[in-house]
């Protein structure tokens, strides 16, 4: 029997409403448990509400079961229908919220990017404060929760020693007292966390945390599931948006700008020679700097370009970048440069740069193309212009078309490798590409590589900084193959261009046979040794001036004279010797013994108007040659 102090009606119409309760009310409960322990000793009739107890308990788990399955229905219904994860979160924070007895439910998902775990749903207050809350990874709460792979209870979180967590705090804040924290793992993978936070401590049994578990790990699958279908849709999206911009005319510019969009990272678009494409940078982004310096980081690539993959990491300035090579037919045309280690990125960003690389490598193909074709057709004008076998007319016609302008005077450069065994084809082809991008093709017109050589045509107003451009290029690029260049006098009509070439042509050789410290050489500084020189036989212009020089010479070397000076002004005066006198600061006289004793050595009538042409041609020669 209850003693006095609690009648036996009195605990029936306690109990009776407990009973009829939708809810299992379990502090409820254990007060009136208390009470009849305290206040009874009646032994059946604690029995009976030990029976009672245990029965409305599993009711509320079967409830709190069908319910977990019905919000995993819907959960799963709405992934099914591709709803948007944001969607998928709030239904399964409200569903949660209807069925336990939670005051506010957060979930928490982990952006390992950011290195935090971000509150992206709460239910039990509108326009919460906690939602998009991030907190880093490394505080002292999260690694806690990072330990814990089942579900656990905070029953005092203002007891807690995270209770510094600034996530614990603003729960602190709102009156909650205890937590129920149950992490969301799919495939292995700690994704998220859901919290229940009530404002009076929890005592929940561990069936109702097993029941917890299983619903977060179904959920965790959900949301895993909804945000590949998330990433599916966003690739397929970006896949139309690069194609679209490809299509359009875009170019490298827009569909770059989609991918830094999309990765929220600013993206550099290098050529295969180091110059810059196009830089973007994404729209959300604060800063308008600068992120890459171009020049430095393609000397980095060039320095691990033997042992570099399709992806690989440079160092600049204490800075690590990622590098994706763009190749096509096994050659590489480009890199795409982004300021970040490779590891940064998540796997959905490395998809949309992998498809951004195959649509560049179709743009870059088509411009290639487009490019080859244009300077295919110049090359073959070229080819034509300098041969001398098309006709005027059809020059002019095929002119016009090509956007060339004959009104225009221009100069032909003929770059000339060291004569070799060897076959330079395909180094003097990656050589003429590069000056295709390297210079304006308003200086540039016409190109093309014929044996082993290159010609250029250039206006002729450029001529002396292409030609320096060219031999500074080669020299530094291909030091091996010791280029020389000669120009030509200028061209205006088209039947000039065979005689320009043939003159340029000239002076490369002029200038590989004779001069040495004088690697350009302009075919008008040859004077009449342009008309005379061989190409096919260099050493017959040495010999010319051995024939007629060569006694003068070795007679001043051993004398230390200076009988060829003496003749080289005697013959620069017209053979004046009274003027030629005055010009050596000499006497008459002696003027007359000199050029005595040159006929003696010589052999030869200084008189003989022959003989003084022979010689002022071989004092031209020696003047070109005499640096060698």
């Amino acid at each position: 029997m209850l003693k006095n102090e609690i009648s036996y009606g009195s605990f029936i119409d306690e109990l009776f409403p407990l009973i009829e309760s939708n809810q299992y009310d379990e502090s409820k409960w254990e007060a009136l448990k208390a009470r009849l322990h305290e206040y009874s000793i009646d032994d059946k009739l604690q029995s009976h509400f030990y029976a009672l107890q245990s029965l409305k308990q599993k009711a509320d788990f079967l409830k709190f079961s069908t319910s977990t399955f019905e919000i995993l229905h819907q959960i799963n219904l709405e992934v099914a229908s591709l709803a948007p994860l944001t969607d998928i979160l709030n239904l399964s924070a409200a569903r949660l919220l209807d069925t336990s007895k939670a005051h506010y439910v957060l979930i928490g998902i982990i952006d390992n990017e950011k290195s935090c775990m971000r509150i992206d749903a709460v239910a039990g207050e509108e326009q919460s404060d906690l939602l998009y809350f991030e907190e880093p990874l490394d505080s002292r709460f999260q690694m806690e929760l990072a330990d814990n792979q089942e579900p656990f209870i905070l029953s005092d979180i203002a007891i807690h020693p995270s209770f510094q967590s600034a996530l614990l705090q603003r729960l602190a804040k709102k009156g909650v007292v205890s937590l129920i924290c149950s992490p969301l793992i799919a495939h292995g993978e700690r994704i998220g966390v859901i919290f229940l936070a009530r404002s009076v401590l929890y005592h929940s049994k561990q069936p109702l945390l097993q029941m917890l578990n299983n619903f977060c790990y179904q959920t965790a699958l959900a949301i895993s599931n909804a945000k590949l279908y998330s990433n599916e849709v966003r690739i397929s999206e970006l896949h139309g948006e690069l194609f679209e911009e490809a299509l359009n005319k875009g170019g490298n510019e827009g569909i770059l700008q989609r991918v830094a969009n999309f990765i929220e990272e600013p993206i550099l678009l290098l050529d295969e020679f180091g110059n810059s494409i196009y830089e973007a940078t994404p729209r959300n982004s604060a800063n308008s700097r600068e992120y890459f310096d171009h020049i430095e980081l393609y000397k980095c690539i060039l320095q691990s370009v033997k042992n570099h993959h399709a992806t690989f990491e440079i160092s600049n300035n204490s800075q690590i970048y990622s590098v994706f090579t763009i190749t096509l037919h096994n050659r590489t045309v480009a890199y795409l440069i982004l300021s970040k280690k490779i590891n940064s990125y998540d796997q959905l960003s490395i998809v949309a740069i992998g498809q951004a690389k195959n649509v560049l490598a179709l743009q870059i193909n088509q411009e290639k193309t487009n490019i080859e074709v244009e300077n295919r057709l110049r090359q073959d004008y070229l080819y034509d212009l300098i041969s001398g076998l098309e006709t005027e007319e059809n020059l002019t016609r095929r002119a016009r078309f090509l956007n060339i302008s004959f009104e225009k005077t221009y100069s032909i450069l003929v770059l000339s490798p060291k004569e070799n065994e060897e076959d330079y084809t395909q180094q003097l082809n990656r050589t003429l590409e590069k000056f295709s991008y390297l210079i304006d093709q308003e200086l540039l017109p016409l190109s093309m590589i014929q044996g082993q050589k290159i010609i250029l045509v250039t206006p002729d107003e450029h001529t002396r900084t292409v030609a320096n451009f060219a031999l500074s290029y080669t020299e530094e690029k291909q030091p091996t193959l010791h280029f020389r260049i000669g120009i030509s006098n200028p061209v205006l009509q088209t039947r000039e261009y065979l005689r320009g070439f043939n003159e340029a042509k000239k002076a490369a050789e002029f200038a590989h046979s004779f001069q040495s410290n004088a690697p350009i050489v302009h075919f008008k500084e040859l004077g009449i040794i342009g008309l005379i020189f061989n190409t096919e036989n260099p050493e017959y212009m040495r010999e010319f001036m051995d024939r007629y020089l060569g006694k003068i010479i070795e007679y001043d070397v051993q004398n230390k004279s200076e009988l060829l000076k003496t003749l080289e002004v005697f013959l620069d005066n017209e053979s004046a010797i009274q003027l030629s006198a005055e010009k050596l600061h000499v006497h008459y006289n002696t003027l007359r013994y000199r050029l005595n004793r040159i006929e003696e050595i010589l052999e030869i009538d200084l008189s003989h108007t022959q003989n003084r042409l022979n010689l002022q041609i071989s004092i031209i020669i020696h003047r070109l040659i005499k640096q060698r």
